[in-house]
């Protein structure tokens, strides 16, 4: 299994992220654990900045399963420049955990039609 982020964009601004799944890992090799916790952590820190040091207003997606198939994610209700900026940053950290860890985290960017 892997993880996925998906970013949507509208209008040219970044408007939510969302992460999938989770990194297969074993007792020998546990970069996949490694992985998740770097873009759990990276998800939570960016919608903590958006929503308690910039007070922007979001919907916050939180399913976690049994099976691993777990959710995390948010969406900005009224984004504006900077909070699509701040998204930008999550972007392209983990594209860079994607490129560290080759294999186990995919990120794609949908446009969203206005």
């Amino acid at each position: 299994m892997k993880l996925h982020a998906s970013f949507t964009q509208k209008d040219g601004m970044l408007i939510s992220c969302t992460v999938r799944g989770h990194a297969d890992y074993t007792e020998e090799d546990r970069s996949g654990q490694i992985l998740c916790a770097a873009v759990s952590s990276a998800v939570q820190l960016t919608c903590n900045t958006l929503t308690e040091c910039f007070g922007a207003a979001v919907t916050i997606t939180e399913q976690p399963s049994e099976s691993a198939q777990n959710t995390l994610g948010f969406r900005l209700d009224a984004p504006d420049p900077v909070q699509s900026e701040l998204l930008h940053g999550l972007l392209i950290h983990l594209q860079a955990l994607s490129e560290d860890f080759e294999g186990l985290l995919t990120v794609q960017v949908k446009k969203q039609k206005s």
